[in-house]
């Protein structure tokens, strides 16, 4: 199969790269970035033969499928123009910078009969799957999922959620389906976001709660699930632990000796193989894009339930930010 590549920065590098230059049937024909300087660098580092900084180029190779890895403003143009040129493409998150935008390309890739794939790679995460196995059909009564960070960036609540925490609104759905949101509380200081809580209902019954903190001491990622006197709780990606009444099991603990490799840990090796399956079987994937379509409406009702509008930059403390009734 022959792949192209647009974009050569971090997540390139760290996950794509190093992943797809060893993937057996695989030929990475070319890669895309906006630097010469890059395209040299990557193309040195995992001998890719051809570079350029002119995207139409790499459309011009006519690849069976394609990588966009490229900033987030980016998404929608390059996606756009690989599903007019007849190709399968899979786009890191988010796909676009909204919902329209997002739903235009699902539309699209449906009339051209193309595979599209948003990268949303916690649901491929091993403990993160082993923990919907788990619950499996018993009844969420709780759902508590948390991103922290040390380091505040966004001045912009929509932006900070679609930048960062749009992977745990995609895996509050992920876990319980379709949710009603309730309401969104959010803090700034020094003008940035530095923490927010959404709280919503699922339509059976129960509460869910997504949670970050932008002044926590480390990165830190969780999930918890109760109902039914059971409990999953994951701290990603490392560890798994199951509470039922007096007993207790422990997933992860093998993990220390690193014989699963972190890529696949974290869920981009289970997301590439998901999405090089779905081109040669012509079956949807499960992050297809109206999928995405679904989380990033999420997303907007999230913001919007916090009283604010998506582009809207209240001033510093809590002074809008929406009270318990």
């Amino acid at each position: 199969m022959k792949i192209a590549i647009f974009g050569a920065g971090g997540i390139a590098q760290r996950a794509y790269l190093p992943i797809l230059s060893a993937w057996t049937g695989i030929e990475i024909i070319g890669i895309y970035s906006q630097t010469q300087a890059s395209v040299d660098n990557v193309c040195t580092e995992f001998n890719i033969i051809n570079g350029t900084t002119n995207a139409q180029e790499l459309v011009d190779m006519k690849p069976d499928a394609a990588f966009v890895l490229t900033n987030d403003q980016t998404h929608f143009q390059f996606v756009e123009m690989l599903l007019k040129a007849e190709v399968d493409v899979f786009v890191e998150k988010p796909m676009a910078q909204n919902s329209k935008e997002v739903k235009f390309l699902a539309q699209l890739a449906k009339k051209k009969g193309k595979i599209l794939m948003v990268g949303f790679n916690r649901r491929f995460a091993l403990l993160y799957k082993k923990a919907k196995e788990i619950f499996k059909s018993r009844k969420i009564q709780l759902a508590i999922i948390q991103k922290n960070r040390a380091k505040a960036t966004h001045t912009n609540l929509y932006n900070n959620f679609l930048d960062d925490t749009i992977h745990q609104i995609d895996l509050m759905r992920f876990y319980c389906g379709n949710v009603v949101p309730l309401n969104t509380f959010y803090e700034k200081q020094g003008g940035k976001i530095v923490g927010a809580v959404s709280v919503c209902g699922l339509y059976d019954g129960g509460i869910g709660l997504i949670i970050t903190s932008l002044k926590a001491g480390s990165w830190q990622e969780s999930v918890t699930l109760h109902g039914e006197n059971f409990t999953v709780e994951v701290a990603a990606f490392e560890k798994l632990t199951i509470k039922n009444h007096d007993h207790e099991q422990v997933f992860g603990t093998d993990r220390p000796s690193k014989w699963i490799p972190d890529m696949r840990e974290r869920g981009f090796y289970g997301e590439i193989e998901h999405f090089l399956d779905c081109v040669l079987s012509r079956q949807q994937p499960l992050t297809n894009a109206f999928e995405a379509v679904q989380t990033h409406q999420l997303l907007e009702e999230f913001v919007k339930v916090a009283g604010i509008k998506p582009n809207e930059s209240p001033a510093d403390g809590w002074d809008k930010i929406p009270r318990w009734d």
